[in-house]
């Protein structure tokens, strides 16, 4: 048995144990151990430095220390979360969950470098937020990114034309020119399937229940990619969106009658057979967002409207008179940020804000030809071609960002992400100008 510590090399350290009276001096270097070490001096009165190894030892030891506490922690966490699946009987959906909180902690345990990182996608479709990181897809990869700055999946989708739709910590990505989608979460594939019609929509609830929109029927899956609905319909959808308790869903599709082309929105939900049917000949539907489970919001291409989930009556009105839709985005607070032009005639760019009950709160000449337009909580942003121009919600302009290559997409993960090609970075947005002039 060696009872002599070691250095990191593998030699036994110096004997510096106090010699008894009268007994025989030892040795500071072993005869077998090489060239003998030089001994540090140490000013009279000095504290004693311990040897090199020691303080290396100690910090292994500390370092562990704060694993194993973590690691407590983790496994308090699952087993809490599956008492309380336990006891409260919602086995499918707790379990999925489950899942998710294990790759939430996984991720959390991994060093991150924090952002701005390295990006690149080929030919980039679209970016969505993921558990405060971001999900993108490009015409051959689906990349996942962690709140920290991780890449902690790239997946090879091999559709044609693929979309995505997320909730709060999975992705679907789909096939729009086929039959094919799968379910990702942070870590593994969920969930794969083929259907017998090609896929047309899908959306995703934050608990992670899927709505697939097909040629011929509607489905709905639970967390565990259980079929809990299914609605027959020979309608297209151009828009599909969920409510916030993962239950209610709305569906938007072209409605022709009497050659004028107007839209159906249907509102339905997930435990209840009947369903709203709000039917129009204004305006095509082309984007649903719930503002509460009891408004939801419907942009058509001609006009935007707020209507009751429980009956279909309609709140609120707000008409674009006459200017074409291009983009828009729903902040945080419930804005509608709202894009007008064409994608080519900047003199035609106008943005404008809309606040929950669709009364005006700003706009802006932009003057810009732009690409698209994100929303934060605080701001509106409008994409162009060289960078990104700020707004206030009352549409005061806040100043001009300009980036090195054209700007693929903003994403609210828990900061504000800039996409760009080659890069995605934390967007901080001009100052607005009072404050700039104090």
């Amino acid at each position: 048995m060696e009872l002599m510590p070691r250095e990191p090399d593998g030699r036994e350290q110096e004997n510096t144990t106090p010699q008894r009276p009268g007994a025989p001096a030892r040795s500071a270097v072993r005869p077998d151990a090489g060239e003998p070490r030089a001994i540090q001096e140490q000013a009279p009165g000095a504290e004693p430095v311990p040897p090199r190894s020691s303080a290396a030892r100690i910090e292994r030891i500390r370092r562990r220390k704060r694993m194993r506490r973590i690691r407590a922690a983790a496994v308090c966490a699952v087993l809490l979360a599956a008492v309380l699946a336990y006891f409260t009987g919602i086995y499918g959906a707790s379990l999925a969950l489950l899942g998710d909180a294990v790759d939430s902690i996984g991720i959390a345990l991994t060093p991150s470098p924090g952002y701005p990182v390295s990006f690149t996608l080929s030919g980039y479709q679209n970016a969505l937020p993921l558990a405060g990181g971001f999900v993108a897809v490009g015409d051959k990869d689906l990349a996942i990114y962690s709140a920290g700055g991780n890449e902690v999946r790239r997946i090879q989708h091999g559709y044609g034309r693929p979309a995505i739709t997320a909730g709060n910590t999975r992705v679907c990505v789909y096939n729009r020119a086929g039959k094919e989608l799968r379910v990702e979460s942070r870590s593994r594939t969920l969930f794969e399937n083929k259907f017998d019609d090609a896929i047309q929509l899908c959306a995703m609830s934050p608990n992670g229940t899927l709505a697939v929109f097909t040629k011929s029927k509607l489905y709905v899956y639970d967390p565990m990619f259980e079929n809990i609905y299914t609605f027959q319909t020979q309608d297209l959808p151009t828009a599909l969106a969920f409510a916030g308790d993962n239950r209610q869903f709305a569906a938007g599709c072209p409605y022709a009658e009497g050659g004028a082309l107007g839209g159906t929105v249907y509102l339905m939900d997930t435990r209840k057979d009947e369903y709203v049917t709000i039917r129009n000949t204004e305006g095509m539907p082309v984007k649903i967002q719930y503002l509460t489970n009891a408004e939801v919001l419907v942009l058509y291409d001609t006009y935007a409207a707020v209507y009751d989930t429980a009956d279909g009556t309609e709140l609120y009105r707000y008409s674009y008179g006459g200017r074409t839709l291009q983009s828009a985005a729903i902040s945080a607070g419930k804005n509608a940020v709202l894009l007008f032009g064409d994608g080519v005639h900047g003199a035609l760019t106008q943005l404008t804000i809309l606040d929950a009950t669709l009364s005006e709160a700003g706009s802006a000449d932009v003057n810009e030809r732009a690409s698209g337009v994100a929303a934060s909580r605080t701001g509106a942003f409008v994409l162009t071609n060289d960078g990104v121009l700020s707004y206030g919600l009352d549409g005061v302009f806040y100043g001009a960002t300009v980036t090195e290559a054209k700007p693929l997409a903003m994403v609210n993960g828990r900061k504000l992400l800039l996409l760009e090609q080659g890069e995605v970075s934390v967007f901080e947005p001009p100052a607005p100008p009072s404050a700039s002039a104090g």
